[in-house]
């Protein structure tokens, strides 16, 4: 009778395993058009630029889309183009939503959110501080990496409110707040590019075979003080640039990496695999204007394992 019992418990615990492995589908959220920003093509349902107050915005239809007419919402009038439309942000700091959609269709898929935000100049910082966020100081860049260095010009004001806004179709905004206060408004600065990079990442991710919905961040923009009240010696961090992400899969979520390789353990093994999926990632043509830097690292008394991405423009690992 109790070998009756564990082979039914047995057989009941594989076609969960099984049904749960057949009904996941990871959820790409891409609309059925692309558009393109600042030379980035974004195909996805919801996404995020950073414009200073008054700044020119142009949102071009993808070449290959242009066969359809599209219409935009701004204040309250509505524009038409197959091709493209522009604007000026707003002249204050803060955020606002505009939805460019296909004229005549209303499916989901035929429309994209997109949500501005007009940033706090970076002109407005009172010697280290943004009213009691301490900013620090910008280094020096030296003249040899000034293609791939540039100071920033605004940050991006966040409050208790906005936390759980979506900034893409799978990352919210309280992924991005920093470790240095646990108080609001913080100031901090995000890149369209490592939206994209995060995204595309999570998407090849699933591809291989890896259940994710997210990735947990242990760490994405750092100021420059809190960068190097932690002990960071490099002074030109792209943590403190906002375009670089200390990632990990936390399906469990428990704010540990998944133990990607059933071995009872979450450790640099499970890290390792996610480096090498990024390592792909960076090594393939059409992701190519998103490459950067890759490492791994162990865990300590404070965190689990977590893997470093950024998108500097070229692929460097250590």
């Amino acid at each position: 009778m109790k070998k009756l019992i564990l082979v039914i418990t047995l057989a009941a615990f594989i076609l969960i395993n099984i049904f749960s492995l057949t009904t996941y589908a990871f959820a790409n959220e891409k609309a059925s058009f692309s558009v393109i920003y600042n030379d980035l093509e974004i195909p996805f349902k919801i996404f995020s630029v950073f414009v200073l107050p008054k700044e020119k915005i142009k949102i071009s239809i993808a070449k290959q889309d242009q066969n359809s007419n599209y219409r935009i919402k701004l204040g309250s009038k509505i524009y038409q183009s197959s091709t493209s439309f522009s604007w000026r942000a707003q002249a204050e700091s803060g955020h606002y939503q505009v939805r460019l959609n296909k004229k005549n269709n209303y499916s989901k898929k035929d429309e994209i959110l997109i949500n501005v935000f007009v940033l706090t100049p970076y002109t407005k910082k009172e010697g280290e501080y943004f009213k009691n966020f301490r900013i620090g100081n910008y280094p020096q860049i030296p003249a040899a990496k000034k293609d791939s260095y540039s100071n920033p010009k605004g940050f991006l004001k966040i409050e208790k409110s906005m936390l759980d806004l979506n900034l893409t179709p799978h990352f919210k905004l309280r992924q991005f707040v920093t470790n240095q206060s646990q108080s609001f408004p913080q100031f901090i600065i995000i890149k369209e590019k490592l939206l994209l990079k995060l995204e595309y990442l999570l998407e090849e991710v699933n591809r291989a075979g890896y259940q994710a919905d997210t990735f947990g961040i242990v760490s994405a923009y750092r100021s420059p003080y809190f960068n190097k009240k932690i002990g960071n010696k490099t002074a030109l961090s792209r943590h403190i640039y906002g375009d670089a992400a200390d990632i990990y899969i936390d399906n469990q979520v428990n704010s540990l990496m998944d133990d990607l390789n059933h071995d009872g353990q979450s450790d640099l093994k499970d890290a390792k695999i996610l480096y090498n999926l990024a390592l792909a990632f960076d090594q393939k043509e059409k992701f190519k204007a998103l490459q950067g830097g890759l490492s791994c690292y162990a865990a300590n008394g404070v965190r689990g394992p977590f893997i470093h991405i950024d998108t500097r423009g070229f692929h460097v690992s250590w």
